[in-house]
Formats: C-alpha cells, sequence, structure tokens
C-alpha cells in the first residue's frame, strides 16, 4: 500500500521556531494537506493574529509533555558562547542564496506569484527539503539537490546544516534579540524507519523520532504536534493542523519552525508616527500609518534602486539586520526588480551599503501573514518525483519505495514597528523601545514611501532567514 510522508513549513510571525539549546541544528517543516491554490496572502495592519493555516482547535496540551525545548527568551549575553562548527557553512549559505533567488523568481515574479503583501521564508523550505533527502535516493534524491543547490546530498550536508543553525541562533540570540530555529519528526507508532535516517536526523538537524498513532488516534496526533509547533512559535501558531489534515495513510510527518524577535539597534520615536504618502504600484497616492526616527544605517543603491540597512541590536560578532531594496519612482517597479535578482544581483545591491551614518529615515509599519502550498513551487523549479506516488523514491525512509510527499505548506508572518521585528515561519516582527538621540543638525531624510522587498538576514555569513515584499502597508 502506498502512503503519504507529510511536510510543511512553519514559518512566519517571520513564522515559527522552538528553540534548541546549544549547536543543536533546526529545520523547518510541517505537512499539510489541504484544497486551496499555491499561493495564499493574507494581511492587516495592526496587530496580527495567531497564524491559523488548516483550522484545527487550540490545543491545550503543553509542550513540555511532548519535548522539552528551552525558553526561547533566554538572552544568551556576549559570554563567547559555543562554538560552531565551520566547515561547509559558507557553501551552504550559497546554496540556500542561490534557492532563494530561483524561489523569489517562481514564487513571487512567474504568472500565478504573489502579486500582494507577502512573507516567505527560502531558509525554513530549504532546511524542510533537505531533511526528505536524508531519506531521497536515485533521481528523486538528485532532483532535491539540483533545486536547493546543495553541493552535497541532505547526510552529507547535516554537519554544514548544524555548523549554521548554531551561527545563526547565536548572532540572533543576543542582546535582547531571539532567533529560535527548530525541527521534530513525528512517525507511525509501530512503523520501522531505517536507523540511518534517523540518525541523521537526530544528530544532524536536531529531530528526533516522536511516535503518534496517526492511524488508530489522528486526532491525539493532532494536539500534540500543535501543542510542539505552538511552543515553538511562542503562541503564534497555536493549530496549523487540522484532523482533516492527517490520514490513515499519513505515516510521517517533519515540522519546523522558525522565530526571531528582533530589537532595532535605533529605534524609531513613537511620537513621530503619523499618517505619510504611499504611492501604489499602480501610481497612486495613499496614506499609511508611517514611523520616523533618527537611525543609525546603512544606505547605498543606484540611479534606480534604493538600499537601506536597518541593523537589530548587536553583540560582539553577531550582525543580523533588515534590508530594505525599494525601486525608485523613475524605474520599471518592484516585480520588474524582483525579476532581476539573483545571487550576484543582491550582493551587488548590498555591497553598494555605505558605512552607516544617522539619517532621518521614514518607513511604513506593517503586518500581515502568508500561507504558501509549496507543491507548485517546488514542481515549477524541477522537484517533481517527490510528490508522485509510485515514482517517488524514499526509500532511505523505511527501505521500500511505498513513500511520497503529499505536502509542503508554509505559513509565515512578520509584524515591522518601532521598536523591531519578530518573525516566525510563522514569521512575526516586533519592536523594542529606545532612547531619543539628540542631534545638532537635521541628519539627510531617507523615505521608503513606495513598494518595496525585504530581507531578514545575517551579515556576518549572508544567510537569509526571511524574505518578502510590501506593495500596500494599509492592507
Amino acid at each position: 500500500m502506498k502512503h503519504v510522508v507529510e511536510w510543511a513549513l512553519v514559518a512566519g510571525c517571520v513564522v515559527a521556531a522552538p528553540y534548541l539549546s546549544g549547536c543543536s541544528s533546526a529545520p523547518r517543516g510541517l505537512p499539510g494537506d489541504g484544497d486551496g491554490g499555491a499561493l495564499g496572502p493574507s494581511g492587516s495592519n495592526g496587530d496580527s493574529g495567531d497564524a491559523d493555516a488548516f483550522g484545527g482547535p487550540p490545543n491545550p496540551c503543553p509542550l513540555e509533555a511532548v519535548v522539552a525545548v528551552p525558553d526561547a527568551d533566554t538572552d544568551s549575553g556576549d559570554d563567547g558562547g559555543t562554538a560552531c562548527g565551520t566547515a561547509g557553512v559558507p557553501a551552504l549559505v550559497a546554496a540556500d542564496t542561490a534557492f532563494a533567488m530561483a524561489f523569489l523568481s517562481v514564487a513571487f515574479v512567474d504568472d500565478g506569484g504573489i502579486a500582494d503583501n507577502a512573507v516567505v521564508s527560502p531558509y525554513s523550505v530549504s532546511s524542510a527539503m533537505m531533511m526528505v533527502d536524508v531519506g531521497a535516493a536515485g533521481q528523486t534524491d538528485s532532483q532535491i539537490e539540483s533545486v536547493l543547490s546543495l553541493p552535497a546530498n541532505g547526510p552529507a550536508e547535516a554537519s554544514a546544516y548544524s555548523g549554521l543553525v548554531c551561527a545563526l541562533e547565536a548572532a540572533g540570540s543576543s542582546n535582547g534579540n531571539t532567533l529560535a530555529l527548530a525541527n521534530s519528526l513525528w512517525g507511525q507508532k509501530g512503523v520501522s524507519f531505517e536507523a540511518p535516517f534517523l540518525d541523521v536526523l537526530a544528530t544532524g538537524y536536531g529531530a528526533p523520532l516522536q511516535s503518534v498513532d496517526f492511524e488508530g488516534d489522528p486526532a491525539a496526533a493532532v494536539t500534540t504536534i500543535n501543542a510542539w509547533v505552538s511552543q515553538a512559535t511562542q503562541g503564534n501558531i497555536a493549530s496549523p493542523l487540522g484532523t482533516g489534515d492527517i490520514t490513515s495513510q499519513t505515516r510521517l510527518i517533519a515540522v519546523n519552525a522558525v522565530y526571531f524577535k528582533g530589537t532595532w539597534a535605533n529605534g524609531f520615536d513613537p511620537t513621530m508616527t503619523a499618517p505619510r504618502p504611499f504611492t501604489l504600484a499602480d501610481g497612486t497616492r495613499t496614506t499609511v500609518t508611517t514611523m520616523s526616527g533618527a537611525i543609525t544605517a546603512g544606505v547605498g543603491g543606484t540611479s534606480s534602486l534604493l538600499v537601506v540597512e536597518l541593523p537589530y541590536k548587536a553583540s560582539s560578532g553577531s550582525a543580523m539586520a533588515m534590508d530594505i531594496l525599494m525601486p525608485e519612482a523613475a524605474s520599471a517597479g518592484l516585480a520588474a526588480f524582483e525579476s532581476t535578482l539573483t545571487p550576484v544581483t543582491l550582493s551587488s545591491a548590498l555591497a553598494s551599503l555605505a558605512h552607516p551614518i544617522q539619517y532621518i529615515v521614514e518607513m511604513p509599519k506593517f503586518s500581515f501573514s502568508t500561507s504558501v502550498r509549496l507543491e507548485p513551487v517546488l514542481v515549477a523549479m524541477g522537484m517533481s518525483d517527490v510528490f508522485e506516488s509510485g515514482v517517488a523514491d524514499l526509500s532511505g525512509m523505511d527501505g521500500a519505495m511505498d513513500l511520497s510527499v503529499a505536502a509542503v505548506v508554509q505559513e509565515a508572518t512578520v509584524e515591522v514597528d518601532e521598536l523591531g521585528t519578530v518573525a516566525t515561519a510563522v514569521t512575526v516582527v516586533e519592536g523594542c523601545t529606545c532612547c531619543s538621540v539628540v542631534i545638532e543638525e537635521t541628519p539627510p531624510l531617507v523615505q521608503i514611501d513606495r513598494p518595496f522587498f525585504f530581507l531578514i538576514r545575517d551579515t556576518a555569513n549572508g544567510a537569509i532567514l526571511f524574505m518578502g515584499q510590501v506593495v500596500d502597508p494599509g492592507e
């Protein structure tokens, strides 16, 4: 009998993430199988409610009963921390960037792509599919590696993945910031999975197998997994799974969560937030809630592109930031700009950033969620076999050719305000308060007042955690 492996991504409030201590690796991925289009953004300007991709009921089950997860609010400080492995990390970051730009082209730019406000975590997609690749063989394995631009297959990349996660958590979890990355693996009780597959996921991807009874008690399985997700995302995603998302044929579910809460190095002044003009893609001018403040930022770009880098609070050696890339008024617009983005053109744009100085920065507040059904995107990128029953070769999981991937789903939310950013994948952007700045001369004015593309990344190693576009901050 053919069975399915369901993989889903919780990325959002920018997404979603349980916290693994030390240098445990953290993949992303959650299963979901439902109807609907490939891409479905939704948004609000103000408080963003709990992301709920599948409509399941809230879960009272405490995560502690499922898996021990340290407090993600723990501030690691600048005490040196645990040394992170570096072997293979630059090559993996380069692969993730190449995948992110290719993913952007299909998910945002091509016909049928997202045309509205959107946030996604390409890192989370890549992480989840790397977990799948650990159990893949033959052409299925080759397609996954090719689409993800991996230097090697999932098992071979486990050490580099673990080192990257360690470095990211060290950079993103200091000085009041929190970055938590985590994976979990849920298997049908009584089903035997291959030991090498389980060993690699447990040691290299931080996802030891946990048994549930999909077949006999799907409701209890949903409750258990939802509880893990809820705590992993600090409540930003409470019930990603409903009872209809698990069937008697489900044998394995992989969940990835990414959670980021960043505090601006220089916060915006809340008393300066006010309605200001914003020009939409069609030239229409509207009024949106816009922040303003004396911000130390890097600014660069060209005659047709403004690039602004807003740093989060950092300790020595850590460097998380949000990058804004806004086509200028005379340019062809955001969609045309996004169609030109490659690893090379993105690197060139970011390399134009000047040394940070103080500016008066005006930027809209924004808050929205994006639900993405990823099978069509990944198939369009060349990863087709893994989704086709009877063709998919996931024999590394259970020693047979009876498994295929039913769904890959990501939900992300982002919220940006005067204090900072919260992202889960589920993604949320949240800010922190900051002191006022006394200045003798008025700094140059930087206005972010047209549709723009954004990244949340580790500027030390270049790893992109989240990316998205703001087309209309008022929606």
